[in-house]
């Protein structure tokens, strides 16, 4: 009968000794792996059995514990709720009552392991105020290792531990154990701090608490130098973090000090030899009073407690060392139990590990792969003063690992507005102190990138701040420095230091110092530091562009390169360095030739190509060559589109290039005549191609000088691709359309009716077909409407038989299918407002005189006065401007249409409430093009009292003196306009909405100075002089006005003698 069988039918009945012995055979079965461990309900059945059968007897709720850790480590068992209090409970009580025995200890973190522990009744017990883990923790236990066990069985609670309560006394108890004078050897102490370091690690990832964030970033920024120098020079100073203000708090830790090369020697033969002796020798009896040596021991399985659940091997095959030996756990040393036969095989090597999520937490299998640079055996040289030291060396090193691990994490974690404290903290002004310190001489690889990877992560939250640097001198001499040059100062000397550490660094850390040397460069606002320094890291990336051997380098190599091409673009210090290093293309081509870091080639080619093509102009046919060749070679879709995306930037490139005379046309049509035949056709009329959408965005370059240079038949062609390649089966239909939207516009073709018309069905059938969830594919239909309606607009002013020809079955499509559009996302509605107000000017008399286009624009008109006034500015923007348009169209009258009012109200509200400057531009500007009085019918008062309240008002601040001065600029224009359409009926009412005679010298000041402005053109001028002559007809009813467009200053009583004169006459 198997082992678990045996189990499950104890009874109350069976006695002590016949229990002892069953539970000393289970304990042998399953060190000699010849118990069945695949089943787990059976095996959980069994261990709820037997510790109902304990009672009261210590020695066999000890062994229970044993046969629970070895049991639960090789079977992954769910117990309920219930089952999980009754056993935790029952483990507390043998743990205390065994004086907190190791195994006892261990029992109660293999049964909590990766559970949820939030419906735990002892949860108060182990985590509360003076919890027993917590006490166990600061050394209550009597055996040491028991502190080591309890800190892992911590670390293991905090991935499902969420109440803030706990989570706080864990970290008090850690702090207190970080900061306390340890006493013991130096091995112990390294140890506890690096379980310190692994807790705070997970409370990092689990938790966003600002409170915490403060109490463990001032653990952290001494742990980074734990163990780092072996000198007695004075400690770093630690000061308490807290994140509103820039210091950090006192942790009495000493040999925080700067970084200095420790000693580490490898005698691999002599460590083996260790072990097999180890393994060939019988294991000795273990004296219960004797406890000197358990902590040399335990030391020397520094894998976690927790080792992961496997199926157990059949009995008829003999168990894997590698795997089972690190498995097996020793008894409690005060405890015999000779019954349990010894280890196969001692415990592996302490490795360094990288973090770790909830699923892979004390595993140690998982964590060998991320070790210290530090020999197998000198884990075995335990009985040498020197093995000790490599050991003490190796924890300190993983315990500076998981510190600056945890620092990445709570930088992403802090508040955007508190992460400045922490830069500050961490990269203090003496660069031989905080990061920089670690980057520049810490002794191990895997901490140099680490801390690399923390830097990185904090130039990344705070780069908000950086747009403040500036080091260019002031204009007078200040008492303080301000915080614009010392932040500038604290940049260069970061892009210094960095730049040092270049030389001689080794290959493994280059690709992390490059990568963090871009992430800097990217938020730096260069034009506002000393020149130079842009220079001097494109320097240093050309160097090792031909990196022989080292892949991941010239990788790192090419992205800083492309991301000193995009910063702050174009930076004329890049482009003088570019054109006195012309071989950064050839090399670039040369990598792409070779296939080798063709992805990042390309795209550090488009950037030359986007923003520095002048420079390099005469190597564009060399670039053209490599992209065609690149194109036709790589079977890699991304590579593909990428090679297409430089020949995009090359085209319009090259378009700059002519518009600017230095290419000539000829030369520029032979280069798209290849292009097209050797790669661009061929590509469209291939169905089953994925970069189609390429090929198109490439045509889209192309021009109107260029495109009009063209024989017919080629135009023809490259129009009947694109039309077909609207179908809505094909993937390039959004690419097609966006294409189809910047032909339409060329001068060259646009008055072609046929082509306008297919162009117009293609966008109708493609924005049926859509799915209202894919706004990617709606945003650029909607893009081509706007620009189709724009073309609309444009043939009706200078082509009055294209609007003849036009069908009105056609514009009602156009109509009624931007109207079900509408309905989507704000970027989408920014594009089909724009349509509306195009195509209701576009809108001839015939085509209004029937009633359902009547009823479109109303529709449409609503439409555009609910986006006035709901979305983001850019559409209400747009909407404003589309009523512009709308009024434009002397058909479209608002005095005889059911909207007139509507329009009117919602205009006047948004000129004297909307926030955004632009769109109360606008509004005034659509209220301004109605041509005569009758249009603004009873409406017309409204609006010439939002006139004088808005011009009344003062301005937004220096921030919107721009914006305030013309949108006073469009409302005296608008004043001059009511002034000339008025009748002399109107005078009454307009003298009602004059201001208070207290405003009316600012108002005519002001209103003075845009009259008499310069910046009026022929129109404007003309219009003012105007209102002053129907002012002056009008007089005095109108003088307040007169005085306004008048730059003649006025006497010290003007506004008395203004209001006096206008009261006379209106009574």
């Amino acid at each position: 009968m198997d082992g678990w069988s045996k189990a499950t039918k104890l009874d109350q009945h069976t006695s002590k000794s016949e229990l002892s012995l069953t539970l000393q055979g289970l304990l042998f079965e399953l060190h000699s792996g010849n118990l069945n461990t695949t089943n787990p309900v059976e095996v959980k059945a069994g261990l709820l059995n037997i510790f109902k059968q304990c009672g009261d007897e210590t020695k066999l709720q000890i062994k229970w514990c044993q046969l629970a850790v070895l049991s639960l480590n090789a079977t992954q068992c769910v117990f309920t709720t219930q089952e999980l209090n009754n056993c935790a409970t029952f483990i507390i009580d043998v743990c205390r009552a065994a004086n907190y025995l190791y195994c006892t200890v261990e029992a109660l973190g293999a049964l909590l392991y990766n559970t949820d522990l939030n419906t735990l009744r002892t949860l108060d017990v182990l985590l509360g105020e003076r919890g027993m883990m917590l006490e166990l923790s600061l050394g209550l236990a009597p055996e040491r290792e028991v502190q080591h066990l309890a800190l892992r069985c911590l670390n293991n609670m905090l991935n499902s531990v969420t109440d803030e309560m706990f989570v706080t006394h864990i970290v008090s108890t850690l702090t207190t154990l970080a900061t306390a004078r340890l006493h013991g050897d130096n091995l112990n102490r390294a140890r506890l701090l690096s379980g310190v370091m692994k807790c705070l690690q997970t409370i990092a990832k689990h938790n966003t608490s600002q409170y915490l964030l403060e109490q463990i970033l001032s653990i952290v920024k001494g742990s980074i130098f734990e163990g780092a120098s072996q000198s007695t020079s004075p400690a770093i100073s630690l000061e308490s973090l807290s994140l509103d203000e820039l210091n950090l708090s006192d942790v009495n830790e000493p040999g925080h000090t700067r970084y200095s090369q420790p000693r580490v020697r490898n005698k691999k033969g002599r460590g083996k030899r260790k072990k097999q002796d180890a393994r060939d020798s019988p294991k000795p009896r273990i004296d219960h009073q004797n406890d000197s040596n358990k902590g040399r021991k335990r030391a020397e399985q520094e894998t976690s407690w927790r080792t992961p659940r496997r199926k157990q091997a059949p009995n008829n095959q003999a168990p894997n060392k590698a795997q089972n030996s690190p498995q097996i756990e020793r008894p409690s040393p005060k405890q015999h139990h000779p019954a349990a036969p010894p280890p196969t095989q001692p415990a592996a090597s302490p490795a360094v590990v990288p973090p770790m999520d909830k699923n892979t937490a004390f595993n140690p299998q998982r964590q060998t792969d991320f070790s210290v640079s530090t020999s197998e055996s000198e884990y075995s040289e335990s009985d040498t003063e020197e093995g000790i030291q490599n050991k003490v060396t190796a924890v300190k090193c993983r315990t500076r690992l998981t510190s600056l691990q945890t620092l990445q994490h709570c930088i992403s974690c802090v508040h955007k507005s508190r992460t400045f404290s922490v830069w500050s903290a961490f990269l203090p002004q003496d660069p031989t102190a905080g990061l920089l310190n670690v980057i520049q001489k810490e002794p191990n690889v895997k901490c140099r990138i680490a801390g690399l990877g923390a830097l990185s992560s904090l130039i990344e939250s705070v780069k908000h701040y950086f747009v403040a640097a500036d080091s260019r001198p002031s204009k007078g001499r200040a008492a303080y420095t301000p915080f614009s040059q010392s932040l500038a100062t604290d940049l260069l000397t970061l892009h210094s230091e960095l730049l040092l550490q270049i030389p001689g660094c080794v290959p493994a850390v280059l690709p992390h110092l490059f990568q963090c040397l871009a992430v800097l460069v990217i938020h730096t606002p260069f034009s506002k530091l000393k020149p130079g320094l842009v220079s001097s890291i494109l320097t240093e990336s050309m160097k090792h562009l031909s990196s022989v051997g080292h892949y991941k380098v010239e990788a790192a190599a090419l992205s800083l390169l492309c991301a000193c091409l995009t910063v702050e673009t174009p930076l004329p210090e890049v482009g003088s360095w570019l054109g006195a290093n012309e071989q950064t293309v050839g090399m670039c081509l040369e990598h792409l030739r070779k296939t080798t870091h063709q992805r990042d080639t390309l795209q550090t080619l488009c950037q030359i190509l986007r923003f520095y093509f002048t420079p390099v102009i005469h190597w564009w046919p060399q670039i053209t060559d490599a992209a065609k060749l690149t194109l036709a070679s790589s079977v890699d879709t991304l590579i593909q589109n990428m090679s297409l995306l430089v020949l995009e930037e090359l085209g319009r490139a090259l378009s700059g290039a002519l518009e600017a005379g230095t290419l000539e046309l000829s030369t520029l049509k032979e280069h798209w005549i290849n292009i097209l035949s050797s790669a661009i056709v061929p590509i469209l009329q291939n169905e089953h191609s994925p970069i189609m959408p390429g090929a198109c965005d490439i045509l889209s370059t192309i021009g109107n000088t260029v495109f009009a240079s063209f024989e017919v038949h080629t135009q023809r062609l490259i129009m009947t691709l694109l039309l077909a390649l609207t179908n809505p089966t094909v993937p390039a239909t959004s690419s097609a359309c966006r294409c189809l939207g910047v032909l339409v516009m060329y001068p060259c073709i646009r008055d072609d009716l046929l082509f306008v018309a297919d162009t117009a069905n293609a966008i109708i059938t493609a924005l049926e077909t859509t799915d209202s969830a894919d706004s990617g594919l709606l945003l650029r239909v909607s893009w081509s409407l706007g620009n189709l309606s724009d073309t609309l607009v444009v043939n009706k002013l200078n082509n009055p038989s294209f609007v003849t020809d036009f069908s009105d079955i056609l514009l009602g499509r156009l109509l009624d299918v931007s109207l079900k559009t509408a309905a989507s996302n704000d970027k989408v509605k920014s594009n089909i407002v724009r349509a509306l107000g195009n195509l209701l000017r576009f809108m001839k008399q015939s085509t209004h005189s029937k009633a359902h286009f009547r009823e479109y624009v109303a529709r449409s008109v609503d439409c555009l006065l609910r986006a006035c006034t709901s979305g983001m500015m850019k559409t209400r923007w747009n909407a404003c401007y589309a009523l512009v348009n709308t009024l434009q169209n002397p058909v479209l009258s608002p005095a005889d249409s059911t909207w007139g009012t509507d329009l009117f109200t919602t205009l006047t509200s948004v000129v004297v409430h909307c926030k955004n400057y632009k769109v109360r531009i606008n509004a005034t500007l659509a209220l301004a093009q109605c041509l005569t009085r009758a249009c603004y019918g009873g409406n017309f008062v409204m609006v010439w009292g939002t006139v004088l309240v808005t011009l009344s008002e003062e301005g937004g601040g220096p921030a919107m003196c721009g914006y305030t001065e013309r949108l006073r600029f469009q409302l005296v224009l608008l004043l001059c306009h009511l002034v000339v359409i008025h009748l002399e009926e109107d005078h009454r009412e307009m003298f009602r909405h004059l201001p208070h005679p207290h405003q009316h010298g600012a108002l005519i000041s002001q209103c003075s100075a845009v009259s008499t402005s310069e910046k009026l053109t022929t129109l404007e001028q003309d219009l003012v002089t105007a209102a002053r002559v129907k002012c002056q007809q009008y007089s005095p009813a109108l003088d307040l006005v007169l005085h306004m467009l008048t730059p003649t200053p006025l006497p010290s009583d003007s506004d008395a003698f203004i209001t006096s004169d206008i009261s006379s006459n209106t009574k």
